[in-house]
């Protein structure tokens, strides 16, 4: 197949991951016989079922179907496909290189440019130059040598590119932005990239940077009342104020982050049959040995053999309640359990990255928040962390979340439930009114000096954790259950979830967050207010940066 050819379907299908977009191509050079570009609009759409989903699959027609053909012959084409669910794959991390780009932004070369120069606002766009000569001489030296921006260049070089757009136009938008943010990181990610310690791609990578020139953009706008119109917002649905919503169909955040969300072949040697006799073994012996039969290396095994079978259930629509899952899948609800099909549908194992996660990073951040001026709350934490006396390790990471929390201002309950140190299951489930999102319940005097834990969701305690365990692992588990149950993130905790997971967990899809919530509560006044639609949540992204600047300074 024509390279160009290759080029053009990865264009239309950014959603396929590498393995779905290698077997498309295989699909249609060794079947269909496609060797050419023009090749493509012969491909008609029951040539494609069993390999791209609906949406998918009508997006490829449209693209390079002929634009005389018929409308209703089309409709007809299109409709013959089957109603299947139309999740979309996590999108593939963007590879970007530090190599030379044209100066001159490409006019119609890639998604968003294609859509700007299409409206009179951005045309613009088309000739714009990003003025490179300008740039400031330590940020040249900067870019030679990959290293990141400090914090004063990088601040410079945003006024520098501002002013040259406001030479074009006086008002860019928030698309024009993200469109000259994006080839700036292409040209240079290592310097301009949100990047983690780890060197990987946060989100999109040119998110901060773009938010940063637009309010660059309004800022010296602020006394220019002719240039500061903007169109009235479309009204937006309330919801419920936990975030809880039953689902009648999936979307594109029950697969957000994962690599293996729904497989659709069946292990080697295994049918549907095979498959249910399997899942009723396993059911009859926890009933006859309780959750400690997890560690036989059988049930290792079919669990693994069913993880297509669990998640045919678990990504049903309306959803299963966790009752149901629990009777049919009752090893899911264990550490061992969660842990390994978190590790299946991620490719991480989450209590490892965790453990790791909260001693060297909950050190960082409560060495941040010591010594940044803190608030009388965030003071009252500090003051209570350096009282306890509880092990060093729960008590670190604990109080990293704590902390978050507090400059996200998010209230502890909307993660964490207090609960008596000799409470049990029955005792919690009869006596506390859980919510219906996940919470991690704390056993203890005090959140911050809990040794025990639990982890609730839909109104009862899901899980209890061995009291061996640590704070590490109740934090894995409360995690994983948002991804292996298809849960969106409470809003009230949307911020810190989003932390943990991009952060600590280094999940992180390119756009999108895991809280698709229309509305939530102020955390300024209380009151019910609309949410932004965010490719990142910008506390999140904003805190990074503000960690991130910390920690050089404190090496100058």
């Amino acid at each position: 197949m024509e390279e160009e050819c290759i080029q053009e379907l990865q264009r239309v299908l950014p959603e396929l991951d590498s393995l779905e977009f290698t077997a498309l191509v295989q699909h249609l050079t060794a079947e269909l016989g496609l060797t050419k570009k023009e090749d493509l609009s012969l491909v008609e759409a029951d040539d494609l079922q069993g390999h791209l989903k609906p949406i998918l699959c009508r997006r490829f027609i449209h693209a390079f179907k002929p634009k005389a053909l018929d409308a209703i012959d089309q409709f007809i084409a299109l409709s013959t496909l089957p109603n299947e669910e139309t999740a979309s794959a996590p999108n593939m991390d963007t590879q970007l290189t530090d190599g030379q780009a044209n100066i001159t932004l490409p006019p119609c070369a890639q998604p968003h440019s294609s859509r700007l120069s299409s409206t009179p606002q951005n045309s613009w766009i088309s000739h714009f130059q990003i003025p490179w000569g300008k740039m400031p001489e330590k940020l040249v030296e900067a870019t030679l040598g990959k290293k990141r921006a400090r914090p004063e260049d990088r601040r410079a070089w945003k006024r520098i590119v501002v002013d040259a757009m406001l030479a074009h136009c006086p008002n860019p938008n928030k698309a024009a932005c993200e469109e000259i943010a994006k080839v700036i990181v292409s040209k240079y990610p290592s310097t301009f990239a949100d990047a983690n310690e780890e060197g990987e791609q946060i989100g999109i990578g040119y998110y901060s940077l773009a938010r940063q020139m637009k309010q660059r953009v309004e800022h010296v706008n602020r006394n220019n009342v002719s240039e500061k119109v903007r169109r009235p917002r479309s009204s937006t649905e309330t919801t419920d104020g936990d975030g809880a919503i039953i689902k009648m169909g999936r979307s594109k955040v029950d697969s957000y982050g994962c690599i293996n969300w729904q497989p659709k072949v069946l292990p080697e040697g295994e049918n549907i049959e095979s498959l249910e006799n399997r899942r009723k073994y396993m059911a009859d012996l926890f009933k006859s040995f309780g959750p400690t039969a997890v560690d036989r290396p059988d049930v290792d095994e079919s669990m693994r053999l069913t993880y297509m079978y669990q998640r045919h259930m678990l990504n049903s629509c309306p959803p299963p309640s966790i009752d149901v899952i629990e009777e049919h899948w009752p090893f899911l609800f264990t550490k061992r359990g969660l842990s390994n099909h978190f590790k299946i549908l991620t490719g991480i194992d989450v209590c490892d990255r965790a453990a790791g996660a909260l001693q060297s990073k909950g050190k960082r951040i409560i060495n941040f928040f010591q010594r940044k001026n803190p608030n009388r709350d965030i003071q009252r934490l500090l003051q209570e962390l350096a009282e306890s006396n509880t092990m060093l390790q729960s008590r670190t990471g604990i109080a990293a979340v704590l902390l978050l929390m507090k400059r996200f201002r998010e209230q502890e309950d909307s993660i964490f439930l207090l609960a008596d140190t000799n409470a049990t299951k029955l005792s919690i489930e009869t006596d506390m009114t859980l919510p219906a999102t996940p919470r991690l319940i704390m056993l203890g005097n005090t959140v911050l000096d809990a040794t025990k834990w639990m982890v609730s969701m839909e109104g009862k305690v899901a899980f209890v954790l061995e009291e061996h365990l640590g704070f590490a692992d109740a934090l894995s588990i409360f995690f994983g259950c948002f991804y292996v149950f298809n849960i969106e993130y409470q809003e009230p905790a949307c911020a810190t979830l989003e932390l943990i997971q991009r952060f600590f967990m280094r999940i992180n899809p390119e756009e999108g967050t895991k809280c698709t919530a229309k509305t939530g509560l102020s955390r300024k006044t209380g009151a019910v207010v609309k949410r932004k639609a965010e490719a990142i949540n910008s506390n999140v992204v904003s805190f990074l940066r503000e960690l991130t600047e910390f920690e050089w300074s404190s090496l100058d």
